[in-house]
């Protein structure tokens, strides 16, 4: 168990101790970008308590990147502002798009620290309702990851969080469970959960900046955080950035 525990970079257990939730601010590049074929990276910035503590650029192939989005591999370092002391390192190899009832070439992402491999998230065999499992480093899975469903976990609950298309942005979370828990179907009790947030108004609907709100289980570990934080950027690339 200490082992567990003292995995991880310095940089990691200083921003993430006592961080109980984060806002993340994506700049992604823009249409006419897009449209030009720019080699341009997308922006990550991390805040917690209104403060920023880290942030990162995404490292992709760009004939991938272009011809396979966003099922495309790409690296990702997250290091603290103006430096390059890394909190985490995220790996994410191409794979077959996200689809049910697969049974191989499932969407992954394994997660670094420094020289420590913190563990990885993969998406598992589902039917009607996506869902990821995130595992520690000796394989064990910590939690499960997946949007509020109803009819029994047949469908997903689009109104979980009110109105689901405030100005323009999706407002469907994505749940974080523990893995002993009975059921993860309907108003089963989560421990945390990923949220974009809503635009303030319709003129930023245009902007390319999104805002998603991480919050962590309560009394997760660092080296947890370091897990939630690499699965919310898969996450990410593969539902929020295509949901506005």
């Amino acid at each position: 168990m200490g082992e567990k525990m003292d995995r991880g970079t310095e940089t990691l257990k200083s921003k993430l101790e006592g961080c109980e939730k984060m806002e993340i601010h994506h700049a992604r590049r823009g249409w006419l970008q897009e449209c030009l074929c720019c080699i341009t990276k997308s922006d990550f910035k991390y805040y917690s308590a209104g403060k920023k503590i880290a942030e990162s650029k995404e490292e992709f192939s760009f004939c991938c990147r272009m011809c396979c989005a966003p099922f495309h591999s790409f690296d990702m370092t997250v290091k603290a502002p103006g430096s390059d002391s890394e909190l985490i390192e995220l790996s994410r190899p191409f794979r077959c798009c996200l689809m049910s009832c697969k049974c191989c070439c499932f969407q992954e992402a394994t997660i670094f620290s420094g020289e420590d491999d913190l563990g990885e998230i993969r998406e598992t065999c589902w039917w009607f309702v996506p869902q990821f499992k995130v595992y520690d480093h000796d394989d064990e899975t910590v939690y499960i990851i997946h949007p509020p469903t109803c009819a029994g976990g047949a469908c997903i609950d689009f109104f979980t969080e009110g109105n689901p298309c405030t100005h323009g942005c999706c407002k469907i979370p994505f749940r974080i469970y523990p893995v002993g828990a009975e059921t993860t179907n309907g108003d089963a009790p989560y421990i945390g959960k990923m949220l974009k947030i809503p635009k303030e108004n319709f003129c930023d609907v245009y902007n390319e900046v999104s805002y998603v709100e991480v919050q962590f289980p309560e009394g997760s570990t660092t080296n947890q955080k370091g897990l939630i934080l690499g699965s919310y950027l898969l996450v990410n690339a593969l539902h929020f950035e295509g949901s506005e």
